[in-house]
């Protein structure tokens, strides 16, 4: 068995995104018989790309996409993740992958239609959806405005390549479920599966870790640091967790953000709350240092199919506050404190968590004890070779 994993993601995409999830499932595949290989955008050759931008340049001389941006935005979206999958599609035909495994729907339509074109019938391949609901929806709340009408077309186009595929995979049952729903199918089909991330390589830092991680980064003992992981964009709903920050009036936090993006609007707000003393925000592609040092995990965001940071936080001991979003209760079951998606209770909880030391130590314990319950890599990557003998 030899599988490609295809995702539309860069190589910097990797530090927050699919590849911290998938990339360590590969060794547990490779113990059970299946060959596992990433390819993604990087892969592509400089002729590739530029000849993507050639037609999207066509695209928009088109008179209905002529100075339409959102139109646009969805065309070079759907053009990326088309030629991605082709390109894996070729590449799994001419070196002899047995499953193509594509990780959005509209990748594995190119892939599909990549096979199709290459006359091969016996490459089985299937997708895994990461958004909560249908891909059109999660795409839609991430920025890539779709009116009722395009919502629609998408959601039929996703419903006829997801009835296609061999296998289609969440991370959630509360993902599946309201995939069924947003696809307008009477119960969930037989060919989906719930497959969680596996379990981080991650476990509560000692006292003595905790205090080199702190003065490595630069905080000193006083300083009580609130953690928030993820892209620098607004569902992840960054903006409600530095006002909430912001609104506890305390000289000894910190809030540190952790991810890609542009930072200037959450800059911005900082500085107008009084707080740009207080945030940081950064980069890094090891995150190890940060859930050590911090003191509490927030999460803000407004949907999540699964939340791999939030995995990530509970694995490291950390008292973790999450919105009840998406797959979010599933996945924080009791291990976190989970709070409405608004300001108010985002600040009234935090509040709690700074100023109860015994509070703090309680959902640490919990957040331990569900990390421990989570299945590892080896049982993760038992149940993609079981779904991919299936198929």
């Amino acid at each position: 068995m030899r599988v490609l994993m295809v995702t539309r993601e860069t190589g910097d995409d990797r530090r927050y995104g699919l590849g911290k999830s998938l990339l360590p499932l590969f060794e547990p595949l490779q113990r059970l018989g299946a060959e596992a290989r990433y390819f993604c955008q990087d892969d592509l050759p400089p002729l590739a790309l530029a000849q993507r931008q050639r037609q999207l340049e066509r695209v928009g001389r088109v008179p209905w996409m002529s100075g339409r941006p959102t139109r646009m935005m969805l065309a070079q979206a759907w053009l990326e993740r088309l030629q991605v999958g082709q390109a894996g599609a070729m590449l799994a035909v001419r070196e002899g992958f047995t499953h193509v495994h594509a990780h959005d729907p509209w990748l594995a339509c190119g892939v599909g239609l990549g096979l199709r074109r290459a006359g091969n019938h016996t490459i089985r391949w299937g997708l895994t959806q990461h958004g909560f609901g249908s891909y059109a929806q999660a795409t839609h709340e991430d920025g890539l405005i779709q009116g009722p009408r395009t919502q629609t077309w998408m959601r039929r186009i996703e419903r006829w390549i997801t009835a296609r595929a061999g296998w289609v995979m969440a991370p959630t049952a509360l993902s599946l479920a309201q995939l069924a729903r947003d696809l307008d199918l009477p119960s969930r089909p037989a060919h989906w599966h719930h497959v969680p991330h596996a379990r981080p390589a991650l476990t509560p830092a000692p006292p003595q870790v905790k205090a080199a991680a702190r003065a490595a980064l630069g905080w000193s003992a006083p300083e009580q640091i609130v953690l928030g992981v993820g892209r620098l964009v607004p569902l992840k709903g960054f903006d409600r967790l530095i006002r909430a920050c912001a609104a506890q009036r305390n000289p000894h936090l910190r809030l540190l953000l952790v991810g890609g993006g542009d930072a200037g609007a959450l800059k911005a707000l900082a500085a107008e709350l009084g707080f740009a003393g207080q945030l940081r925000i950064e980069a890094s592609d090891d995150m190890t240092p940060y859930y050590a040092a911090a003191d509490v995990y927030v999460s803000a965001s407004s949907t999540e199919a699964f939340g791999m940071a939030n995995l990530e936080a509970l694995c490291a001991g950390l008292p973790s506050l999450c919105t009840a979003v998406g797959g979010v209760p599933e996945v924080v079951g009791e291990g976190g404190w989970l709070v409405p998606n608004d300001v108010e209770s985002l600040s009234r909880s935090l509040t709690t968590l700074l100023t109860d030391e015994a509070c703090r130590t309680r959902w640490a314990q919990r957040a331990a004890a569900r990390a421990a319950q989570w299945p590892d890599t080896r049982t993760i990557a038992g149940q993609y070779v079981a779904i991919y003998q299936a198929a």
